[in-house]
C-alpha cells in the first residue's frame, strides 16, 4: 500500500493551471501507441474522460485517425482535427 503525504498549497497553486481544459467542449488528453492500434484519452463535455479508437463514435462523429497528440474526427463528410491544449 502506498503511503499518502499531503502536498504543500504552494505546489498544488504551481502545478495547476486554472482554465487549461475547456469544460464545455471535447478536450484530448492523450494519445497512445502500440504495434497494431492506438488509443487516445478524451476529456468529454462535462468533465468525464473517455478513451476511443479508430471507428468510434465521440460527440455524433466518428474518430477516423489518431496520430500523436492528434485525434481526426470525421463529421458530416468533414474532418475535424482535436489537438493537446496549448499545442
Amino acid at each position: 500500500m502506498a503511503n499518502e503525504t499531503s502536498t504543500p498549497a504552494a505546489t498544488l497553486a504551481t502545478a495547476t493551471q486554472q482554465g487549461a481544459l475547456p469544460l464545455r467542449r471535447i478536450t484530448l488528453l492523450g494519445t497512445m501507441h502500440g504495434p497494431t492500434s492506438a488509443v487516445a484519452l478524451v476529456r468529454l463535455d462535462g468533465g468525464k474522460v473517455a478513451r476511443v479508437e479508430t471507428g468510434d463514435t465521440l460527440d455524433r462523429a466518428t474518430v477516423a485517425a489518431i496520430g500523436e497528440g492528434v485525434v481526426i474526427l470525421s463529421r458530416n463528410g468533414r474532418a475535424e482535427r482535436l489537438s493537446m491544449p496549448g499545442t
